[in-house]
């Protein structure tokens, strides 16, 4: 179960999370939402013979059940009251924040709030747009700490979580959760104000793109060489499904949507579109599972991948030389 909502969880969003568990809510706010429905409270242990040891456990106010395992006096939870009245604060001063998602997962062992900001939510770059978020989590399990990035990605599930604590944002803080742990989370103004600047570097690398020339027969080259992952001088062999998926990029980079097959910017887009919507067995038929894969798996990694690629010219000439040869075998 890769989404983590078990039965005592609970994710809330605007729009209709991968996992088709999504309880829309168009009216989400901080006052307002699963996570003000209940709280953790601390509960110290005994052994057998009603001896107390120096570990606490915490559970649900609601239903009093178990979250998490066993903690020593070094740990300092977060309450899901603490952790939105930080949120709160840290956007007092921000116009247009508006709540996209919150929830819990792991049997409400992590927590998160998604965010977007009016007028930073989507942009865009020539044709195309964008998204993004500002996303929030704490651990009641200890799998976590206290979190925050801007990323594109809207937290709606466990893999989403995992993919915002670890990935490689540029904007991200991330505080253990030991003594004042939301004080010593104070630089979070500072990360909303870098948000902005993200966004400005992103379209400018964007734009970049945009005014660097790239022909078909380049493009092809190149997504053979990056299928095959070959930088090496002897070269790799295309594969039959290979040089389909080669072929397949080569469409896209000409008539995908947004593209025209005129610069590396429309090879960026191929790639995006091809591993959004076709890259799973039979061409993204099965929705979840191309969702899945684009979002949170093997195309997200591809796309990333394929992004410091594409903005690097040693490994584009690289790739296409390589690409070149490899194609060049099949004549």
């Amino acid at each position: 179960m890769s989404h983590g909502i078990t039965s005592r969880d609970r994710q809330e969003g605007r729009h209709m999370g991968w996992h088709n568990l999504t309880q829309i809510n168009e009216v989400l706010d901080l006052k307002n939402n699963w996570l003000t429905k209940w709280d953790i409270q601390e509960v110290g242990l005994k052994t057998v013979g009603d001896i107390e040891v120096p570990f606490k456990i915490l559970t649900g106010t609601d239903d009093n059940e178990f979250i998490g395992k066993p903690f020593a006096g070094t740990y300092t939870p977060v309450s899901n009251k603490a952790f939105l009245d930080m949120i709160g604060e840290a956007i007092s001063g921000v116009k247009g924040a508006v709540v996209e998602s919150v929830g819990s997962v792991n049997n409400r062992g992590r927590v998160f709030v998604s965010l977007s900001i009016k007028g930073m939510e989507s942009f865009k770059v020539g044709k195309r747009e964008f998204k993004d978020f500002l996303n929030f989590g704490n651990g009641h399990d200890q799998t976590s700490a206290l979190w925050t990035n801007a990323s594109n990605t809207c937290t709606v599930c466990d893999n989403t979580f995992s993919m915002n604590l670890h990935g490689e944002q540029e904007v991200k803080c991330k505080v253990k959760h030991s003594k004042d742990v939301i004080a010593r989370l104070d630089n979070i103004v500072e990360i909303i104000d870098a948000y902005a600047g993200t966004q400005a570097k992103f379209k400018a690398q964007f734009e970049r793109l945009l005014n660097e020339p790239m022909k078909v027969d380049k493009a092809r080259d190149l997504f053979a060489g990056w299928m095959i992952r070959s930088t090496s001088e002897e070269g790799r062999d295309l594969g039959p499904k290979t040089l389909t998926k080669v072929n397949r990029l080569t469409d896209l980079f000409q008539v995908g949507k947004g593209n025209n097959g005129a610069n590396r910017a429309d090879a960026f887009s191929a790639v995006t579109d091809y591993y959004t919507h076709e890259s799973t067995r039979r061409s993204g038929r099965n929705v979840t599972r191309q969702v899945f894969s684009s979002e949170y798996g093997l195309g997200r990694m591809a796309k990333t991948d394929f992004w410091n690629v594409i903005r690097n010219d040693d490994r584009v000439n690289a790739y296409a030389a390589n690409g070149k040869k490899a194609l060049a075998m099949l004549s």
